[in-house]
């Protein structure tokens, strides 16, 4: 649907110059909402180089630890939950950590107020009972909230993500996941993420939850961030996600690099991942990844590879696939990515990788213009008004998923336009060819004085779409809004919106104004093709004024469309061999002297560097482990306290060189130093000596090691 006019046109470069005039040539790949999350949600970005740090290769492979959550107990605090690392002045949630300074972000949104009024706007309507053509709503019940996330203690935005598959749902938040069947009956948690992943050491400081499906194999998903340094990936082990899973900890940053906003997708021959890269100050790239599916729904030792994609693009969302029962899951070709394409509202690129285990690279598909496609002028989304209480932030245009369905590919992204009587947050829908990178269909949603924001669809086998998001403006409080189309809709429509689940009272939280939300919500699809699953957020009266963010789950069908064939039943027996990736030769194993079986610690080196332009500090400790004949020992689980200015216990675990590093990040201005010390040396058939440990350079006494601020 190409509508756009002179005057369109005119303006949408009016809004370009004068952003352009103030940036230099490259995307500004974080809007200030993102920014915060950096300096809430997770820990700075590293503004130094650790003398230890070492590259990440772009191809790795991470052996697998096995939990089974059935074990694991409802609520386990998670001490380093946003809300009490702020308590204890590990955060400020007043800094400005980001690439895009705070004035370009102010003036990109006032020039989102003088957006032009365009006629290409679906008007949102309100369905005055069962509308004919929208998705009928089914089972509905209440999530995750803010005092559930954490075991205590709280954080914000929740970032909630959902997993269907044929008896269970499986609902993700900032940092805790919990298990339904399709009743709604809760089977498993609320568990906090550091619990669940508590069996890798790497999986810590976690933040960015993720769930899939795997409609091929019967496998559920769940990924997250951890420090910004690692992507943990869980997997079922069998189609039952109440049971036992395995567990993967996959590098993903390079020394002062930092990892942040993943999202994954399934693929035919792989698990797909995108995300971005910040450097010492500023974006530096997105990447994409690929882990071996296969190896890993065995528990097998499991490759990742990664490549690099131009500084132009941002926010890499992975085709994630839909479809098997039905037999339009694609037997061959490659996986595609949709990108955001020079920060701009308007330009998204789709990039296709194939053999990504044969050392191939992503290349180019093309661009598509969205702002074109639709008729109407995008700007940056506007912080969104609630009844009776402060503003929330809309965060940027971002595209949010890349849903796979009979050939095609859809997603969507908030953005502010001008129905008519000003500017307001909008849903934009674009279904789009990925083999051609050409826009089939797309479309503007909105009404005068509404905000819509933080918009996910999905897609049945019928070709009909649904679509949920969050609504709020001056008169009511932020809710939980569903619509849809059919697939014989008129060009760029969407039928009138029903209510899943009212806001209870005025959002509010203890970060600073405009308040987070968001970051994203989820519509994902059962594997039968026809029944829809929204997990969205609204204001909920949680008893606190610390945070009244709660989740809600409702499901949808269109009543015309039926199943598409039999769900098939999984398979639990091993899916085949494990792919050979020659390229990737796996870790040696050091094996000891059957004559030195006891270790000590021969080495602590401590280093430090400022953060976030001097507001913060991270120490980082090298940890060096021998045995008795000075012989260094890998696979070695060192386990270490922080204190003294810090707090946590954590552990490492040794290389080949008998090596490892732990660090602590976001140390408050005013601490001048923090010890660390260690508490215990862990491998089957050896014994921790720990008098012997000491210390060559005399910088430590072996045992504990004070780090001073630089």
């Amino acid at each position: 649907m190409v509508k756009a006019t002179r005057v369109l046109v005119i303006v949408g470069l009016i809004i370009a110059g004068l952003w352009l005039a103030g940036r230099s040539v490259r995307p500004a790949a974080e809007s200030s909402a993102r920014i915060s999350a950096l300096q809430m949600a997770a820990p700075a970005a590293r503004e130094g180089q650790s003398v230890n740090a070492q590259l990440v290769p772009d191809a790795v492979i991470v052996e697998a630890t096995a939990v089974d959550v059935s074990t694991i107990p409802p609520g386990v605090y998670d001490p380093n939950n946003q809300y009490d690392r702020w308590q204890r002045g590990e955060i400020d949630l007043m800094e400005n950590e980001g690439i895009v300074p705070e004035a370009e972000m102010e003036a990109l949104r006032r020039a989102s107020e003088h957006l032009p009024a365009s006629g290409n706007i679906a008007q949102a309507q309100a369905a005055d009972g069962p509308a004919s053509n929208a998705p009928t709503a089914g089972v509905a019940f209440d999530s995750i909230d803010y005092t559930e996330c954490c075991g205590g203690g709280g954080n914000v935005p929740p970032d909630p993500e959902l997993a269907v598959g044929p008896n269970h749902a499986i609902a993700v938040v900032n940092v805790a996941f919990e298990i339904y069947n399709k009743s709604g009956t809760s089977l498993v948690g609320p568990t906090t993420f550091s619990s669940f992943f508590a069996v890798n050491a790497n999986c810590t400081g976690v933040f960015d939850p993720n769930a899939l499906y795997d409609e091929e194999t019967g496998r559920y998903i769940l990924g997250i961030d951890a420090d910004g340094d690692y992507y943990c990936l869980a997997v079922s082990q069998t189609g039952n996600p109440t049971g036992s899973w395995w567990v993967y900890a996959f590098p993903t940053a390079s020394g002062s690099d930092f990892f942040d906003y993943p999202h994954a997708g399934v693929g035919r021959d792989a698990i797909y991942m995108g995300a971005n890269i910040f450097g010492t100050t500023s974006f530096k790239e997105s990447r994409v990844w690929a882990f071996d599916k296969t190896a890993m729904y065995s528990g097998n030792p499991a490759a990742s590879v990664s490549k690099a994609l131009p500084d132009s693009e941002d926010t890499p969302q992975p085709l994630h696939l839909h479809g098997f029962a039905q037999g339009t899951w694609p037997s061959s070709g490659p996986h595609y990515f949709f990108t955001e394409t020079d920060y701009d509202g308007a330009q998204y690129s789709v990039w296709s990788w194939n053999n990504p285990f044969g050392g191939t690279s992503p290349s180019k598909v093309g661009t598509v213009n969205l702002v074109t496609a639709t008729g109407v002028a995008a700007g940056m989304p506007l912080n969104v008004p609630q009844s009776g209480g402060s503003t929330i932030q809309g965060n940027d245009y971002r595209p949010q998923d890349f849903e796979y369905r009979n050939g095609y590919a859809w997603s969507v992204s908030t953005i502010a336009c001008n129905p008519g009587g000003g500017t307001v947050n909008c849903i934009r829908w674009a279904k789009i060819n990925p083999a051609t990178a050409t826009v089939v269909d797309a479309g503007v949603y909105g009404s005068n004085g509404q905000y819509r924001f933080f918009g996910d669809l999905a897609v049945n086998h019928c070709n009909d779409m649904a679509v949920g998001y969050t609504k709020s403006s001056t008169s009511m409080w932020p809710s939980i809004f569903y619509t849809g189309r059919k697939a014989g809709d008129a060009a760029g429509t969407l039928q009138a919106e029903a209510q899943l689940k009212a806001g209870e009272i005025a959002y509010t939280a203890f970060d600073g104004i405009p308040r987070r939300w968001g970051d994203y919500t989820e519509m994902t699809i059962a594997p039968d093709g026809v029944t829809f699953w929204y997990l969205g957020e609204y204001s909920k009266n949680t008893g606190t004024t610390s945070g009244r963010w709660g989740t809600y789950i409702g499901s949808f069908t269109y009543a015309d469309c039926t199943t598409g064939g039999p769900t098939p039943t999984p398979t639990n027996t091993p899916i085949g061999p494990t792919p050979t990736n020659t390229a990737i030769p796996p870790t040696p194993t050091n094996t000891p002297p059957a004559n030195s079986t006891v270790l000590h610690v021969a080495d602590l080196d401590g280093s430090a560097v400022l953060t976030n332009n001097g507001n913060r500090w991270k120490a980082t400790v090298t940890i060096k482990v021998v045995n008795a004949g000075n012989q260094p020992v890998s696979g070695v689980k060192v386990k270490v306290q922080w204190s003294n200015g810090a707090t946590g216990n954590v552990t490492c675990t040794t290389n080949t060189s008998g090596i490892c590093s732990v660090v602590k990040t976001r140390i408050a201005k005013n601490k001048a130093s923090v010890r660390l010390t260690v508490n215990n040396l862990i491998k089957s058939g050896y014994t921790y000596n720990g008098s012997a440990n000491t210390d060559p350079d005399s910088d430590s006494n072996g045992t504990w090691i004070t780090v001073f601020k630089p």
